[in-house]
C-alpha cells in the first residue's frame, strides 16, 4: 500500500471534491480518481459516494479515515526518529540548468559548512520539483523559473548576464548561424526575438544547456549563453563574445516551504544565504 494514496483518500475526505484534492496535492484530477479506485479495489468497498454536486463518504470510508490519519501520523513520527541519527539527510531536486549553473560549482563548498549531512541531489522538470516539495518528497528545490505559490519562499541565489556567441570558425555574418535557441522563459525569449528575429528559425530548441552545448560541440554556430557558462569556452578558443545582452541576465532560485516539516531545515537554508552575501 502506497502511503500517497491514504493522503490523497484523506484530502479528497476534507476538501469534498476531487478537482480541489488534486489541486491542493498537486496532481491531476484523473490522478486522484485513479488513487481512490485502487484504494477502493483494495479495500474491495466503496469509499465515497459521487452524487452529481456533492462527494460524502461511506460508511466504509468513515471507517478508514481514522486508520489512515494514525498511519500517516506514525510514518510521521518514524521520519522525525531517523531525523536525530548523527547523520543528517538533505533531499536536494534541480533542473538542468540550475544545476549547471549553481549547484554543479557550489556543491563542495556547501558540503563544507554542512558536516555530517548525507545529500540526495535529483534532476527533474520544473513540474516535478514543484509536485515534489509540496508533497514533501524533496527538502529544497532550485531551479532558474521561480514557482508560482504562496506556499513556498523563494531565495535569489546567483545572476548572470547573457551575451551572443559563436563558434571560432565563424567569420563572416554569425547571426545566420543562430541555430541554437535555448528557453529562458517567457519574458527573456521574447526579448531575445525582438533583438534577433533570426533566433525564431533555429534548428535546434531546447530548454536544457547540456543538449544545446552539446548540439554546439559538432555544428558551428551562434548561440545565447549565460557568461558564467561561456567563460570556460571563450578561455579555451571555442567560442569567442559577440555582444552584450545585459540587462537580459538568468537567475538560479532556491526554493523551499514556507513551513517546513523539518524544523533544522533552517540550518541548510542559512547556508545558502550566507553564500549569496559573498
Amino acid at each position: 500500500m502506497d502511503i500517497r494514496f491514504l493522503v490523497t483518500f484523506m484530502e479528497v475526505a476534507q476538501t469534498r471534491h476531487f478537482g480541489k484534492a488534486a489541486e491542493n496535492l498537486y496532481l491531476t484530477q484523473s490522478a486522484v480518481s485513479a488513487r481512490i479506485k485502487q484504494l477502493e479495489e483494495y479495500f474491495n468497498s466503496a469509499l465515497f459516494v459521487r452524487n452529481r454536486n456533492s462527494l460524502q463518504l461511506t460508511a466504509a470510508g468513515e471507517k478508514l479515515l481514522p486508520f489512515a490519519s494514525s498511519l500517516a501520523a506514525t510514518l510521521e513520527e518514524a521520519r522525525a526518529a531517523m531525523n536525530e541519527e548523527s547523520i543528517q539527510y538533505l533531499s536536494i531536486a534541480s533542473t538542468n540548468n540550475a544545476w549547471d549553473m549553481y549547484l554543479k560549482q557550489n556543491l563542495d563548498e556547501i558540503n563544507e559548512h554542512l558536516d555530517h549531512v548525507s545529500f540526495r541531489a535529483e534532476i527533474c522538470s520544473q513540474e516535478q520539483l514543484s509536485r515534489m516539495l509540496h508533497e514533501h518528497s524533496i527538502d529544497l528545490a532550485l531551479t532558474t523559473l521561480p514557482f508560482k505559490s504562496d506556499d513556498v519562499e523563494i531565495l535569489e541565489l546567483s545572476e548572470s548576464s547573457l551575451s551572443l556567441y559563436c563558434s571560432v570558425a565563424i567569420t563572416e555574418q554569425p547571426l545566420e548561424h543562430l541555430n541554437i535557441a535555448l528557453d529562458w522563459g517567457q519574458k527573456v525569449n521574447d526579448s531575445l526575438e525582438k533583438t534577433y528575429p533570426e533566433i525564431k528559425k533555429a534548428s535546434m530548441r531546447t530548454s536544457s544547456l547540456q543538449v544545446a552545448l552539446s548540439y554546439l560541440s559538432t555544428n558551428k554556430s551562434a548561440i545565447i549563453l549565460p557568461e558564467k557558462i561561456a567563460e570556460n569556452l571563450v578561455n579555451r578558443g571555442e567560442l569567442r563574445e559577440l555582444e552584450s545582452l545585459t540587462p537580459l541576465t538568468v537567475k538560479c532560485y532556491l526554493i523551499y516551504l514556507k513551513q517546513p516539516k523539518d524544523a533544522r531545515l533552517k540550518t541548510f537554508i542559512d547556508v545558502f544565504k550566507k553564500m549569496t552575501e559573498k
